[in-house]
């Protein structure tokens, strides 16, 4: 039977139904929790391969709608973690300064060649996750994929600072893992074990997540903890830091993304990233 599908990989079968692995480990950019500023580096001229590209599979254009609806005149915006530069081109050609922000020389370098053109781009090579912003708030921060780090103290002090990023008044366009999408993804595994014969327990057995933490949206992938979350977390948690929550969209995905040849009953409802789009109040 065919396997999961690892979305930053090509296509590939696994032989043991029980040997499946989560899909969504590279979609979610889970590489990213584990590597370091050199890792990043030796993947930068791989990275479109290696990587799932969200705005690519924005199949609704929620992304660049929020873009093009927030810009004005003189306004400025950052891309939080931009890797090689995906969303630059749609930012520099709606704000009048860009700044590009990641830890990775190597994927900088990537991204100013792809933006050569474009001459208000700032790229800023830094830490995210470091104590200091090293780039001013912007009226618009883009952050796509990058609040996945298990370690609650590691993961608070990086959403503190991508929330210092916007300015008061500024918006923030966020794009996370969603744990209901990763429940929705066992449980149409557990399906698929159980048209196909299996005894239930055996099926259930097969279709688990591989996580410690469950209860805190920890699902571990590659043995990897990665933070996955609630569309109420996500509310409560940009609410005590001085933001107005304006919209939680679901940015969907085909099955095709999540199984190696999906069985055509697999159909809606699909499995998912949440999109939040809110604006700084205090």
């Amino acid at each position: 039977m065919p396997g999961y599908l690892a979305r930053n990989t090509n296509r590939r079968s696994i032989a043991s139904t029980s040997d499946r692995l989560p899909p969504w480990r590279y979609r979610c950019g889970t590489k990213r929790n584990r590597m370091n500023e050199r890792d990043w580096d030796k993947v930068a001229g791989t990275f479109e391969q290696e990587i799932f590209n969200v705005p690519a599979n924005d199949a609704k254009g929620i992304i660049r709608g929020w873009v093009e609806n927030l810009a004005s005149p003189g306004a400025e915006a950052t891309d939080l973690g931009c890797g090689v530069g995906r969303t630059l081109a749609l930012l520099a050609d709606h704000y009048a300064r860009v700044y590009a922000v990641d830890v990775s020389s190597q994927c900088l370098e990537v991204a100013a060649k792809a933006n050569a053109g474009r001459s208000n781009i700032a790229y800023v090579h830094a830490d995210v996750s470091a104590d200091k912003n090293s780039y001013p708030a912007t009226d618009v921060v883009l952050c796509i994929n990058t609040w996945l780090n298990a370690a609650l103290e590691i993961r608070e002090g990086l959403i503190d600072r991508t929330c210092r990023g916007v300015k008061k008044g500024g918006h923030l366009l966020l794009v996370v893992p969603s744990l209901n999408s990763a429940l929705l993804t066992a449980y149409r595994h557990l399906q698929w074990n159980l048209r196909d014969g299996m005894d239930p327990q055996a099926a259930q057995k097969a279709a688990a997540l591989n996580s410690h933490g469950l209860e805190h949206g920890l699902v571990s992938i590659d043995n990897v903890p990665t933070k996955h979350y609630l569309r109420e977390e996500l509310e409560a948690l940009l609410n005590d830091r001085g933001f107005q929550v304006l919209d939680i969209e679901k940015i969907e995905y085909p099955w095709s993304t999540e199984f190696d040849a999906p069985p055509r009953w697999m159909k809606a409802p699909f499995p998912w990233d949440w999109f939040v789009a809110a604006k700084r109040v205090r």
